[in-house]
Formats: structure tokens, sequence, C-alpha cells
């Protein structure tokens, strides 16, 4: 076992921190129970009488015999080192020259080496428990428990750091690494809440609220610290505005934004259990408002370690529009993962910025380069994901036809994936009836595969919503489950919308109102909430629905002319009365009233002017002829349609390029341009196979 370095002096390293083991040269001793114990003492307490050590591991035994057990243990340890490891003679102590990885720990936090202290993972001694010793025994605990200190100390230290450098997505593993280590922290529960609300995502911040409280009131029987709550309360409310809006509703519990309890659902549970344990992937379809996405989410994190993929609406004519985000989201998970060359060059395709200095790939010129190209998407997301459980996919009826055909082309080649490699489960939700052709066959697929399988989700009945509403800790709010019912049908959107308003109204105390009449479900409710705002966020609202995914804080600007402090005030508007969340409706059905309101006059002229604003930006061609279209405008949609036919032509997507061209010769006929209506038409019907 020789191993020395160039001066000639020999070299040990001794790994504490999992299996105890020596490293000596190239080779790895396992170390005995004992020995392992008397190294460690050494390693973290330094010299130490031999003998008295030798009461600490043979407790039970008569001192004489305690004498010649370490005597025979140190002379076993020589012998098979073929060294002095540990030196002394009464007083024992290793020798110069030994590394420990659980001492390098300590130095790593002390010197402030925070990244380099969370790559020593591990339990010191690993599974080894000495309950014939105990005060060894009892040391060992309190040792574990001092690294695991520090490991907690470093982890919140590097997720600061990574905090004041920008890079949220790396402090938020870090908060969350934090949370596993110490679950019952609430410091650490703020941290994560803090984290994930300047990050964007308010929801994200409250239902790590809901999960602390369950936890504490479930293992600990008790409630989360008053500053806890306050700094929920703080989300809740969100970024404050220079003046309060005019008709602010009242601030509502965290019961009704996010119900603490998953009721009613217990049949469809069960049966993503069985699929789950079959490798099955999950499709959760019903009305908009049912609760398909509170399922996932929480199924999904019943789970394991997950993340959450959204389509949205506009996504579905632009190609590749939701696997470019999903590529995003994972890639912002793992900052430091290295990709082949060949495969970022491939994804440069979809990415611009991840084109390297050779530059960026030409077209695609056969079909064995498309191939090369998915293959490239394929490995990308198996490597990415490496180490998450699940991945739930929200709202498909958005989601592009490419993104949906190679999501099939995904989930149909899983198991391909290397022995070593464990690929996440999928979770879907999309709203019943309303998918696309494509997306619509590439579940059939699956299902008729046996790969993956649909659950449909009907609203709650009439038990589950008394249970629901008795969760939310809402006084009086129990007794009303009759008038909910027949108010609501049950839609568990639609029942917290009902509860918002008698909470923002002032009347839930005074029972169901008698003006609501439950023939409009939840619709009137939610027009309701949108005639309290002011005219201006009302107008910031109409905007974002029709400019859909495009939809941005500097869009909004320009297209409304209106400056930017203003705009924020009336963004911070729609934030409080529950309309937006960020840049995005807080829910589908928001949405379409929202749109389906727009007075037909106006409709127009906003996408005009997106139209015009948005092709200054270069977006994406058929999003632009979008909006020139429903502007009246076909002949200036006409370029646009026949960029973005071109694009999927030189993807080798043939049926959508024939499409795109004949949209775009059928806007050249309506404009009068029959000439070029037929010159188009020529180029569609030259597509192979369309």
């Amino acid at each position: 076992m020789a191993g020395d370095d160039a001066a000639g002096t020999q070299v040990f390293h001794l790994a504490l921190l999992g299996e105890a083991r020596l490293r000596h040269g190239g080779a790895h001793l396992p170390l005995e129970r004992r020995t392992a114990a008397v190294l460690t003492w050494l390693a973290l307490e330094g010299p130490h009488p031999k003998y008295r050590l030798a009461g600490l591991l043979w407790a039970e035994s008569s001192e004489a015999t305690a004498r010649n057990n370490m005597r025979q243990l140190l002379r076993r340890l020589r012998l098979s080192v073929g060294a002095e490891l540990v030196q002394g003679s009464d007083v024992l102590s290793l020798v110069e020259g030994v590394t420990i990885d659980a001492a390098e720990l300590q130095a790593h936090v002390l010197a402030g080496r925070h990244a380099q202290a969370l790559a020593q993972e591990g339990v010191l001694l690993g599974a080894l428990e000495f309950d014939d010793c105990p005060e060894f025994q009892a040391w060992l605990e309190s040792a574990r428990e001092r690294l695991d200190k520090l490991r907690r100390r470093a982890a919140s230290a590097e997720s600061e750091a990574k905090e004041r450098a920008g890079d949220l997505s790396g402090a938020l593993v870090l908060a969350e690494r934090l949370l596993s280590m110490d679950p019952y922290s609430e410091e650490a529960w703020r941290r994560l809440m803090r984290l994930h609300y300047i990050a964007g995502d308010r929801m994200a911040a409250l239902n790590a609220f809901e999960r602390c409280r369950r936890l504490l009131r479930e293992e600990l029987d008790t409630q989360p610290l008053p500053q806890t709550v306050a700094l929920a309360r703080e989300i809740e409310r969100g970024p404050a505005t220079a003046q309060p809006p005019r008709g602010a509703p009242a601030k509502l519990p965290l019961s009704v934004l996010r119900p603490p309890v998953l009721v009613g659902r217990e049949r469809e549970w069960a049966r993503m259990e069985e699929a789950w344990a079959e490798g099955k992937t999950i499709f959760l379809s019903g009305e908009p408002g049912v609760g398909k996405t509170r399922l996932a989410h929480d199924f999904a994190a019943s789970r394991g370690v997950h993340m959450v993929l959204e389509s949205r609406p506009g996504e579905t004519h632009v190609a590749y529009s939701t696997h470019v985000r999903l590529l995003r989201q994972i890639m912002a998970r793992c900052p430091d993962a290295t990709l082949a060359p060949w495969v970022r060059r491939e994804l440069s395709r979809l990415m611009p910025d991840m084109v390297g200095a050779e530059g960026p790939p030409p077209p695609m010129v056969d079909e064995a380069e498309r191939s090369r190209f998915l293959e490239a998407n394929c490995l990308a997301i198996y490597q990415l994901c490496a180490g998450m459980d699940a991945i739930v996919a929200d709202d498909l009826q958005y989601m592009d036809a490419a993104t949906a055909e190679f999501a099939l082309l995904m989930l149909s080649r899983r198991h391909d994936i290397p022995s070593d490699g464990v690929f996440p489960r999928f979770v879907d939700t999309y709203r019943r009836g309303e998918l696309t052709p494509i997306a619509a066959a590439c579940i059939q697929q699956l299902v008729e595969a046996g790969l993956a399988v649909v659950i449909e989700l009907e609203p709650l009945h009439s038990e589950a919503v008394g249970t629901l509403l008795g969760s939310l800790e809402l006084a009086g709010a129990e007794g009303l489950t009759d008038n909910v019912m027949r108010y609501t049908g049950g839609n568990p959107l639609f029942i917290m919308e009902a509860l918002r308003h008698l909470l923002e109204s002032g009347g839930l105390e005074r029972g169901w109102p008698e003006q609501v009449h439950p023939s409009g479900r939840g619709r009137d409710l939610i027009q309701r909430r949108l005639e309290r705002l002011s005219a201006p966020a009302l107008q910031v609202a109409r905007l974002a629905a029709l400019a859909k995914t495009s939809f941005a804080v500097e869009l909004a600007s320009e297209v409304l002319e209106m400056t930017p402090m203003s705009l924020a005030t009336h963004l911070s508007e729609l934030e409080a009365a529950h309309v937006l969340r960020g840049e995005r409706f807080t829910h589908d059905l928001l949405f379409d009233v929202v749109r389906e309101a727009i007075p037909p006059s106006l409709v127009p002229l906003l996408h005009r002017r997106l139209a015009s604003a948005l092709e200054q930006r270069k977006a994406a061609p058929v999003v632009v002829a979008q909006h020139w279209l429903e502007g009246k405008e076909p002949q200036r949609a006409a370029p646009f349609l026949v960029a973005a036919a071109n694009a999927e032509a030189s993807a080798f997507r043939h049926m959508e390029a024939a499409l795109l061209y004949y949209r775009a010769a059928t806007a050249l006929e309506e404009a009068g341009a029959l000439d070029e209506a037929a010159r188009v038409r020529a180029r569609a019907r030259g597509i192979p196979s369309a």
C-alpha cells in the first residue's frame, strides 16, 4: 500500500463522512467499527490518553481487557496500513500529514469557503452506531450535530451570496437544501418564502408558507411564529403602490388564496399512485377551475423533487416555444451542467444565446440532420433532469404542435435512458375539449401504447365542498355549503371566487346574499371584480388578454402610451385585485372574461398597435402576423405568415409550412393581391407530402 508524495512523506486521507475508510495511494481501506471510532475521535478532538479512550470503546470490559483490546487494535491498524498512522505511547494522536474530510468541512466553513464545505457530504461514520459504548455514542451524536450546523451555516451563507449576486435560482436551490437539513427551521422557511416572492412567484411563496404551517401543525402541534405569519401577510398584500388604487379589495386570508387541504380527490389520487407505480405519464383533464393544477402540484410534491412548466395562451402557433421554456427552466436549476459540445450546438438552433465560438449551425438539409437535432434535445432533457422526480406540465391546451410531437418522442424513448439515469415522471393537465388535434393525437398514442393514463376530474360533490369550506377557518363559511354548491356546481375555482366576493363585500358573516344568482356560475363574480378596477388598470388587463404571452411591462408602456411609473401603479392594482400575477392572469377564466368583455371597436386598434410594437421587437413572425390579422390588416400580415412558413419548411415540418402558406395566400386574397396570393399558393402545393 505504498503511497508517497514527491518528498517521500506518506500521504493518508481519512474519510469519515459516509462509509469510514482510509485512502492511501490509490487504495481504499474500509475501517472496522472501533478503529473508525478511534481515528474519528483523534481527528476531531485531538490528542487523547490511550486508555481513557479504550475505556470509552470497551465500556463493559475490565480495564485490563480494554487496554489489551486497544493495543491489538493499533497493531492491526499498523499492519494493514504498513505505516504508523497513530503515534504516541500514553497519549495518542494522528501523525502529521493526514487529511480528514470532516476537519476540511469545518475549515472551509470557518474560512468562508461555503461551496467547498457543501461539497463535503455524508453523515459522520455513516450508519455505524455504538449502543454498546454509550459515552462514545453520545459524543458521536453531538459531533454529527456540530457538522450539521456547519453545513446549515454554509448553505445559508452561500444562499445569501447567490442572492446578492443576482442568482435567485441558485439561492432557491440552496434554500430548499437548507430546509432538507432542518425542516423545522422557520428562519429557513422565511428565506424560501422571501426568495420565491422576489423571484416573481408569489404563489410559490404562499405555498411554502402553507407547507410550513402544515408541517408544524401535523408534526409539532404548533403554529408558525408571528414573524413568519407577518411575512406571509406581506407577500399576500404584494408591493405597495404610491397611492392606494381606487376600489382596492379587502385583504384576503391565505386560506382563500390557496386552501390548506386538498379535498374530494381520493379516487383520483389513488389512480395517480397506481399509474406512478407503473411508470406511466399522468394526464389530468377537466373543465376550467376544477382543480387540475392543485392536484398535480400536490401529487408531484408528495413524490419528491419536482418543477412546474406552464404552457401559455398564444404559444400554440410558435414552434417549440413550450419546449424552449422547459429547457431554460431546467438549465437555470443546473447552471453548472456540462452539455456535450454537439448537443449545445444543436440546442442553439432554438436558443441563439447558446451559439459558441464556431458560430450558429447551418440550416438542416435532410431528415438525418433533423433526427440529430431531436436526439440532442432528448439527451439534454435526460441529463438536466437527472435527480428530479416529477415535472408538472400545466395547461397543455396551449402547447405548440412541435413541442407536443417532441414530448411524444421523448416519453416514448424514456426506456432507452442509460441504466444509471433516472428520468422524472410527467404529471400533465389540460382543459377538457381544448387540446389541439396534434396534442390530442400524441396523448392518445401514449395511452394506447400503455405509457400514459388520462384521469378526468369532475366538480366536487356536496360533502367535499363542506369539507373544503370547513378547512378555510372562515367564520360562517361552513354553513354556506348548500348555497355554495348550488351557485358553483362544486367547481373549486368558482367556490373560491364566491368566497372572495363575500369577503370583499363584507357579506360572509351575513350569510349567502339573496341577490347572487347561480345561473351565471362564476363568470359574473369575475366580471364584478373587473368592474371595481380603475379605468387605466382595466385597459392594462385588456391589453394583457390580447397580447397573451407577448405581454410585458415595456410593451404595455409603449402601446398604451403610459409612463413606467403610472403603469407600475396599475399593475400593482391588478395584482392586489388578484387579476394578474406578475405579467400573467391568475387563472384562465379571468383571461377569458377580460378578453370577451373588450369593446369590439377597441379590439382591432389594440391589435394593430401590438403588431407594430412587436414587429419592431423582432417577435416571432407568426405572432406578429396574427395581430395584423386581428387588426384587420391582412396585407401586412402576409409577409410574416410567409416568413413563418419558410422557417417551418427549413425544419422539415412540411404540413405546418403548407398551412402557413395557405393562410398567407388567403390574407393576400382578402387584401386584393390576387397575383401574389397565387404565387404563395403555388409554394404551398410544392411542399413535399403537404
